[in-house]
């Protein structure tokens, strides 16, 4: 996929959107989804498994998700441990568009259980997009 194409998902209004108690997920096909945290939401292990349940409630196979980090929020170390267990994840992107939420991005990436998870931070959305539609891994 190159970058024009990733703009054209971004612009259609054929996804699905399905909000949970911190946020939302948009689902661009059945592999792929982006999550938008509510600005100032404090994320913690049971909000986790909210957004866990949701997910596989959502997809039958493996998935790759785009994170969005436009909104500022929180995340407790216990809840970014276990956001990386879940292993129906094929690929992280994380759109950062400020440096305070690429230093976020970077750091959540470095967490151990996250290593383990193929993770890339962004400062362009469509870049992102596009790396998670290609075959790089």
């Amino acid at each position: 996929m190159n970058y024009l194409a990733a703009q054209q998902i971004f612009s259609t209004d054929t996804f699905e959107l399905h909000q949970f108690s911190f946020g939302q997920v948009r689902i661009f096909s059945q592999v792929l989804a982006e999550i938008t945290v509510n600005e100032g939401a404090e994320i913690n292990t049971e909000m986790v498994e909210e957004l866990h349940t949701l997910l596989l409630s959502l997809f039958t196979n493996s998935f790759s998700l785009l994170i969005n980090k436009t909104n500022t929020y929180s995340t407790k170390f216990d809840a970014l441990t276990q956001f990386g267990q879940l292993e129906e994840i094929n690929k992280i992107a994380v759109f950062a568009p400020s440096t305070m939420a690429k230093f976020s991005a970077d750091f959540s990436a470095s967490i151990p259980t996250s290593r383990a998870l193929n993770i890339q931070v962004f400062s362009d959305q469509y870049d992102a997009l596009a790396w998670l539609n290609s075959d790089e891994y």
